[in-house]
């Protein structure tokens, strides 16, 4: 993008066959127009805080929750969003958005790096699984041009993007969870010492969200699910009791976990949360905390877990911001304020369990109605 004028159209060919908000899947080239302006300078912003969240796609409710955040600070400040495809529909609830290419394309990483320096942006925030191990391998990148990024270690990140290998992190560290394999063969010996029983969970390793994921009834439909797997699966326990969640903020800089809101999900569509139920359980904090306090995380991160026969079982860590926040935002769990905080260079204050129990969430569809520019 050198050498081309602020507000003229910059033209760039979107690949086809990109996931769904990921990128447009028509192939055809697509236009994104720059801002006009000349580039700003942290030194000349009085105090105004930029954030730019990256793979903005349907995430509407976090772009708003950010810019009601900063422009309740001393200053104000601005979100800019980034996209791979015009129809995200979350660009169009910032302040300045930007279309860029897909993670994978050559120059996608420069380009991020380019929109950082031309709006002065203070933080950058991946949405994304993927990104998330971009972001957190290039961090450097970021922190040599004054930019924090609001992501765990790549060491966190890659861990918990392999499922099978968080089950062996939680074994390793005494911590509760459910019976887990990475192959038929394993499950079949966990099934003959009695620590695996059919019906089971069938997830892939490296999946996110609810996609791939199956009930096998019996081996030789397990046998099928893994004779067809375009991808590595894992075999777990089927977890039977209540579904819960937790919003999880590790401070920037103590490297302690300083927010936690849990919930009761009480229906998931697409791999969210649609409805859920606040609560608030001591010993469930504890057990966060102390799960949380075994990997180098940083910022907002979801975690899911199950509660079964009286008993608490990890599932999973995903170190992002989880579909279900928008409940604990309504609960007054401001995780954007703390972030505006640890990008200022400031420590947040431990707020453990600081809303109601019993508050439900129940989420429904929304539309945003826009021209869209021609071409």
């Amino acid at each position: 993008m050198k050498n081309v004028p602020d507000g003229t159209l910059f033209n760039r060919q979107f690949c086809v066959g990109a996931p769904q908000n990921c990128c447009d899947r028509s192939g055809k080239i697509t236009y994104a127009i720059l801002p006009r302006g000349r580039s700003k300078r942290r030194s000349d912003m009085e105090g105004k805080m930029t954030i730019l969240v990256l793979s903005c796609g349907t995430r509407n409710k976090l772009i708003r929750f950010f810019r009601k955040t900063l422009a309740g600070r001393p200053g104000g400040g601005r979100v800019i969003a980034a996209d791979c495809s015009p129809w995200a529909p979350a660009l169009y609830e910032a302040d300045a958005r930007y279309l860029v290419e897909r993670i994978t394309e050559p120059g996608y990483l420069e380009h991020l790096l380019e929109i950082c320096k031309k709006e002065a942006v203070d933080a950058v925030l991946p949405l994304f699984e993927d990104e998330l191990e971009l972001i957190a391998k290039n961090r450097d990148e970021f922190e040599r041009e004054g930019i924090w990024a609001v992501v765990s270690e790549r060491e966190a990140v890659e861990l918990c993007r392999d499922k099978y290998r968080f089950y062996q992190h939680l074994k390793k560290n005494g911590l509760p969870a459910l019976t887990t394999c990475c192959s038929l063969e394993e499950a079949d010996r966990a099934v003959a010492e009695g620590a695996l029983s059919f019906p089971v969970f069938v997830k892939p390793v490296r999946g996110c969200g609810s996609a791939g994921i199956a009930v096998a009834q019996d081996r030789e439909m397990l046998e099928t699910l893994c004779r067809h797997s375009p991808e590595g699966l894992l075999i777990q326990q089927l977890a039977t009791g209540e579904e819960f969640g937790a919003d999880i903020y590790v401070d920037r800089f103590s490297k302690k976990a300083v927010s936690i809101f849990t919930k009761r999900k009480v229906r998931m569509r697409a791999g969210e949360t649609e409805k859920s139920l606040s609560v608030r359980e001591p010993e469930l904090f504890e057990l966060i905390e102390r799960t949380a306090a075994t990997l180098p995380l940083s910022g907002p991160i979801d975690m899911d877990l199950f509660r079964m026969d009286g008993r608490w079982y990890i599932s999973e860590i995903n170190p992002r911001f989880g579909g279900g926040y928008p409940h604990a935002w309504h609960c007054g769990v401001n995780f954007p304020a703390l972030i505006a905080e640890n990008a200022a260079g400031r420590e947040n204050p431990v707020a453990m369990g600081a809303y109601e129990a019993g508050i439900a969430m129940m989420k429904y569809s929304d539309e945003v109605i826009r021209k869209m520019e021609e071409g």
